[in-house]
């Protein structure tokens, strides 16, 4: 036997021979840490060369760097540190204190592991809140009115009329920006004061000292125990596991429970305490790449004179975060620490995502604020003419003194005037809208989304999470779903199934009558239960069996699956094997093979143990070749008992098929086998393996080492030789893995198809799969056309290369695919403008047709379908396909997925969604909102959404209406007042009308406000088109009808107290301006509030407690201002004096003020209201008569029954018949009151009740379109729609 081949090895564990590198020259010695002053992210070129200890302490170099060799730049630009056994001095000076307090740390620091994840310091959080704050535009705005209150003599009304309310809609920002980042600020504490054993020498002695995890400092070596954290970034080194391993758990870097092992650096396996590392303190430089955000991939290397490089890579290192398990301690260096390490790198803020209402606010604002200029200019010109025209000496008392600021006419007197009349109007902007806005989404978000238990599910404990509180209203108007389908449609729970070996098709005969020993009840591994499979292992022998062997292409088939594979077998308590697989799929092959006794047993860096029909096989490890997305593979190369070097692999189909030796016989027969695994809708492989030369062997494993070690193009080099060995592989098999539908995928995508979602889902899977679950989860029907779009269809559009492909030959296919589609519809008689095809693209032609000049070709082939399945594609065509959506159909669009590769498609999306699956966290954290099942997103956007959207436009475009009408009530009285931008309102009426008076009976509408009843609303997805189809056309339509209304409410509310009030009674008396200005303040704020009373559909007990409350509110306040003069001095008390005992016992006043200005003022609201309920209905009207017919229906029955009895109908009762009726729903079914005396989440989580049938039964998703009397017809709602 060659001696090289005596002892197992493993890649990149195995000690290499020292190998000389002309591309690499490692740095002499330690080159020191960069300072975060630099913000380069690169290093100094200066060297540190060794002091006599050895230890880094010597005199630094300078290195020009033009003057270094390229390869030598390389290894410049890489991070090279010394494991030290005593601590380098960690600043905490009062200047390093200080500049902390800004978030700086100053040159010179040595970078420790401390981690701040907060926005602000005690230094920073007033600038820095109140910058981000005024950058609003709407803030910026009235900072500027209410520096022109505080200039001497310009303003008509006092500061406090501005700044009060400025003040109070920056203290709300600030108080809710500060409450968040003090959690961040307690989180951090309590992180960073975490402790971990730090090994070190004083002296000779050796010892373990509890440090805080802020202190450590990289080249620290730290003992980690169970269940603890790992503080940073460690160079594993040694462990107490004789295979010196350890397991760990990454659940906080990427959500996956199951357990990993890391391997540990051969060099110092035996280490327990510090003396047994001066060896590497001393001789050893560990050289690694620069800190990056790459969770997956580390490069480096160690270095030693005497020994030379040793690879480096992901399985030595132990990431901070991730949790030790069932290894009692592991020890390691430091070497990523703080902000350097991976998961820090990690935390990177998302993009804010800006909603379409948001957009039109903004343009609203400018509207107004020109508006506000046009009238300020009108008025000032008119003040000018009235000056003018009262300027003889008859009118000597309304004289100007020709000082500022009574200027004669002229500019400056025009100036003047312009900027009184722009403060005094300055409201026509409502200040509160803003934060209203913000308050509402948040209640939105708490109350209703997070608490509703429809969308939580108990098997996994997992409520919805709302990660943002800015997209409430957009997902009512979501037109486009982009979906990946594995662990999202499917359960992401495999069950290995069928098997093609040897030219037979194993697995279609499966029967539970066939379970063997050991295997449980309903395994979704149903090859082990095929009857062809166990005749063919020789499990069931008939009589003809006596004399035959298990099949050997079955026996290596099985092997392989069993050896060529990550998954980590663990002992449970009660002695069975637990399997931990980062990957589903190898979890079911592994779980698949050892019911048909290939039993994985353990697993060690070094060798795989494999239990064989009873006897115990072991495997030498000699090199593993990893699966990733580029390689779409995976390879272990072994030393089997018989001494022979195999190389097993496994991986996708057009991956292997292109590996195969030439004339490998039975592939064609395997090719249909494939067929028919996708058409049943299965995930497929293929497996492989062939036998190697230890010649061959030898050659590859001294050019692989080199390329492991190599700071250069390390990926690069090694996947060529990974490519160079997996190449004339003989095919062993197929195999095929079920992976099931989830729960309400059906009625889901039917509910969102009859809203008018158009649904797109993106998948790795083979075109044949895609195409069988799409008809399983009814994507697809079968009266619907299918169009094709092959990569094969393109072979004449290859072009020099990818960037550069032949665009003509593009367009030509797809205008020849779109003239397919359209044949299909014609020849299928579908109405003009509709569409019943689906079409399937294959990723190869896609990643053409996604080509800039041919973007707008594949969009509109796309929209002509009803349906669109994109296969093969890769993560970063998602997120392509994503960006193309929403750029070309200009169209708001949600991704939905629940793994890593899913990530760039959820942040491309306008809103991204987050599955709470098996695949990890990685979707979660990037998304906007979370859920555990895809059925609840028709339950999201159906009810939630729309209620969302409806509720929140009101918001803007009510806080615009009454300040609209509110700021002309101060123009009609420039006309009688000589255009002297004298105000009708006090101080305090100005400052409470938008804070107190009528910003909580919005706030209650928008958070409990329903237009129709939960089970209405999700049996009719038609209604969804009401938001879907809003544009901002029929936005700022919508505004212009509020202004017209505001408009004409101001006129009764001024006119009329104005001239009853104003006229003298018997007694000759009249009452001031004061007076009458309260007056019309009380019928303004009343008529407003009664506008919102008539837009409100659902009412309850808070609801009336808010409205009304908010009116009654003022009646005791203008009596408590009158009376407060003369003892006290606020401004504007002293004209009220009085005014509120006249008022109170004048019957006129109640008569104008309470009745009859707002009656007239609403009349036309009335009106339009019944016109358009009676005379022209659309759907919601129709459905909400549906539901008052029903609730009368309920009325007579109970009254029926009841007769004999005298019984009468109470609201217990008819909530009982309601419920009897419809079914239980979700909380959000009862009286919103009841929503919040149930929306703690605990209490959601804890008294979930079961799903009933119909729509509680999928989470919110459609069992079908005929759900009941309240389910209108297709005929009646294309009826409504002609109308």
């Amino acid at each position: 036997m060659d001696a090289s081949l005596s002892q197992p090895r493993s890649v990149p564990m195995r000690q290499l021979q020292q190998q000389q590198q002309d591309e690499l020259v490692a740095a002499p010695a330690y080159i020191r840490q960069p300072s975060a002053a630099n913000g380069t992210g690169t290093f100094p070129a200066a060297v540190e060369v060794p002091g006599a200890d050895g230890k880094g302490t010597g005199t630094h170099v300078p290195v020009q760097q033009e003057q270094l060799s390229p390869s030598r730049k390389e290894a410049a630009a890489a991070r090279h540190i010394k494991a030290h056994l005593s601590r380098p001095a960690v600043s905490r000076s009062l200047l390093h204190h200080l500049a902390k307090g800004f978030g700086v740390q100053l040159q010179g620091d040595v970078v420790t592991n401390e981690v701040s994840t907060a926005k602000y310091t005690v230094l920073t959080f007033v600038p820095v809140n109140l910058f981000e704050q005024f950058l609003r535009v709407a803030n910026l705005y009235f900072l500027l009115m209410a520096i022109l209150q505080l200039i001497p003599g310009l303003s008509p009304t006092s500061w406090f009329t501005t700044v009060a309310p400025l003040v109070f809609v920056l203290a709300v920002n600030a108080i809710k920006e500060g409450y968040d980042d003090v959690h961040r600020h307690r989180n951090d504490n309590q992180v960073n004061n975490r402790k971990v054993i730090l090994l070190s020498q004083q002296g000779d002695v050796d010892q373990q000292q509890e440090v805080t995890w802020k202190d450590v400092v990289a080249g620290d070596l730290l003992k980690v125990r169970a269940d603890e954290e790992v503080p940073a970034d460690l160079l594993l080194l040694s462990s107490p596991d004789p295979d010196n391993l350890c397991y760990v758990e990454t659940a906080n870097l990427d959500g996956e429970t199951n357990l990993k092992i890391k391997y540990c650096w051969s060099m110092f396996t035996a280490g327990r305490e510090a003396q047994h590392f001066q060896d590497l303190a001393q001789d050893w430089t560990i050289g690694y790449e620069a800190p990056n955000e790459k969770l997956y991939v580390f490069d480096g290397y160690a270095e030693s004179a005497k020994v030379g490089k040793q690879p480096l890579d992901i399985n030595n290192l132990l990431l901070r975060g991730s949790v030790l398990r069932k290894t009692e301690w592991v020890i390691g260096v430091a070497l990523n620490v703080g902000k350097d390490s991976k998961i820090v790198r990690n935390m990177t803020k998302a993009p804010r995502k800006v909603t379409q209402l948001e957009r039109n606010m903004n343009v609203l604002v400018f509207v107004q604020f020109t508006a506000l200029v046009v009238f300020c200019a009108v008025l000032a010109g008119l003040d000018q003419w009235w000056a003018a025209r009262h300027s003889a000496p008859s009118w000597w008392y309304l004289q100007s003194q020709n000082v500022y600021p009574e200027l004669p006419p002229g500019v400056a007197a025009f100036f003047i005037s312009f900027l009184r009349f722009l403060i005094l109007l300055s409201n026509m902007i409502p200040i509160s809208l803003y934060v209203s806005l913000e308050v509402v989404k948040v209640f939105q978000c708490t109350l209703l989304l997070n608490s509703d238990r429809q969308m939580y599910h108990r098997d996994t404990d997992t409520p919805f999470v709302c990660r943002t509180t800015t997209l409430n209203e957009e997902l009512g108007q979501v037109q486009y779903v982009l979906s990946d389908k594995t662990g999202t449609l499917t359960q992401n729970v495999m069950g290995f199934v069928w098997a093609s070996v040897g030219g037979v098709l194993y697995g279609q005969h499966a029967s539970e009558d066939k379970r063997l020993a050991g295997m449980p009840a309903n395994t979704p591994h149903s090859i082990a239960l095929d009857d062809g499979v166990q005749k063919a292992l020789f499990f069931r022998q008939d009589k003809s069996d006596k004399n035959r062997q298990p099949q050997p292409a079955l026996l290596d088939f099985l092997t392989n699956l069993a050896v060529c594979n990550t998954v980590v077998p663990s002992v449970n308590p009660d002695g069975s094997l637990l399997y931990q697989a980062s990957s589903p799929d190898e979890e079911a092959l592994v779980q698949g093979a050892a019911y048909l006794s290939h039993r994985l047993v353990s697993r060690t860096t070094e060798q795989v143990k494999v239990d064989i029909r009873g006897a115990l096989h072991t495997y030498d490890i000699l090199a593993t070749l990893e699966f990733n997305s580029d390689r779409k593979r995976m390879s272990i190369i072994v030393r089997t008992p018989q001494d022979r070097l195999m190389l097993f692999c496994k991986g996708a189909d057009s991956i292997i098929l292109s590996r195969l030796a030439a004339g490998e016989p039975g592939v064609e027969t395997v090719k249909q086998h494939l067929d028919e695994m996708a058409h049943a809708g299965y995930r497929t492989l293929l497996v492989a393996q062939r036998e190697l030369s230890r010649e061959e062997y030898e050659q590859w494993e001294a050019d692989y080492s080199a390329a492991q070690v190599s700071m250069v193009d390390r990926e690069g080099r090694m996947a060529a030789e990974q490519e160079r060995i997996e190449r004339g592989l003989h095919l062993a098999g197929a195999t095929a893995v079920e992976d099931k539908l989830q729960d309400g995928v059906p009625e889901c995508l039917q509910a969102l198809a009859a809203a008018g979602v158009k649904v797109w889902v993106l998948t790795g899977d083979k075109v044949e799969t895609a195409i069988s679950i799409a008809y399983s989860c009814r994507l697809f029907t079968e009266d619907m056309g299918l169009v094709e779009f092959r990569e094969a269809e393109l072979a004449g559009a290859v072009g020099e290369d990818d960037q550069h492909p032949n665009v003509g030959v593009i367009q030509q296919v797809l205008a020849k695919k779109l003239a397919e589609v359209r044949q299909q519809n014609k020849l299928m008689q579908v109405v003009e403008g509709h569409t019943n095809c689906g079409i399937v693209i294959e990723g190869g032609a896609l990643h053409y047709a996604l080509h800039k000049a041919c973007q707008d070709a594949l969009m509109d082939l796309c929209k002509e379908c009803r349906a669109v399945v994109c296969c093969r594609v890769t993560p970063k065509q998602k997120a392509e396909v994503t960006g193309m959506v929403k750029q070309k159909a200009q169209a708001i669009t949600l991704g939905i997925g629940d793994g890593a590769n899913d990530v760039g498609m959820i942040r491309s999306a306008h809103i991204g969604v987050g599955i709470s699956g098996r695949e990890g966290r990685a979707a979660v954290l990037a998304s906007d909102f979370s859920f555990a099942q895809f059925r609840y997103l028709s339950r999201l956007l159906l009810l939630h959404g729309r209620w969302s959207f409806l509720r929140n436009r009101e918001v803007v475009l009510y806080s615009f209406y009454k300040n609209w009408a509110y700021v002309m009530v101060y123009v009609y009285l420039q006309f009688v007042a000589g255009f002297s931008a004298v105000p009708i309102f006090t101080t305090l009426m100005i400052s409470s009308f938008n804070m107190i008076f009528t910003a909580c009976p919005i706030v209650a509408y928008a958070v409990l406000e329903q237009d129709m009843h939960v089970k209405t609303v999700l049996a009719n997805p038609a209604s969804y088109a009401v938001t879907r189809t809003a544009t901002r056309g029929g936005f700022f339509w919508l505004f212009f009808l509020w202004i017209v209304a505001g408009t004409w409410h101001s006129l009764p509310v001024y006119f009329l107290p104005w001239y009853t009030l104003t006229t003298p009674d018997r007694n000759g008396l009249a009452q001031d301006l004061s007076g009458v200005g309260t007056a019309v303040f009380i019928a303004l704020t009343f008529a407003v509030a009664f506008k919102l009373c008539l837009r409100t559909h659902s009412w309850n007990w808070i609801t009336h407690l808010v409205y009304w409350l908010s009116l009654a509110l003022l009646f005791p306040f203008v009596y408590v201002v009158s009376i407060l003069w003369p003892s006290t001095s606020i401004s504007g008390v002293a004209d009220m004096a009085g005014t509120g005992a006249w008022l109170f016992t004048n019957p006129v006043f109640w008569l104008t003020t309470l009745v009859g200005a707002p009656a007239i003022a609403l009349l036309p609201d009335i009106a339009v209201m019944l016109f358009r309920r009676y005379l022209r209905p659309d759907l919601v009207t129709l459905l909400q008569e549906a539901e008052v017919l029903e609730a009368v229906a309920d009325l007579a029955t109970h009254r029926r029954l009841t007769h004999g009895a005298g019984g009468f109908l109470n609201a217990n009762n008819l909530e009982a018949m309601h419920q009897q009726r419809r079914g239980s729903d979700s909380a959000n079914d009862d009286s919103p009151a009841a929503q919040l005396a149930r929306s703690s989440r605990g209490a959601g989580r804890g008294a979930a009740a079961p799903a009933a049938a119909g729509v509680g039964s999928a989470g919110g998703a459609v069992p079908s379109l005929e759900m009941g009397a309240l389910a209108m017809t297709a005929d009646a709602q294309r009826h409504i729609s002609k109308g």
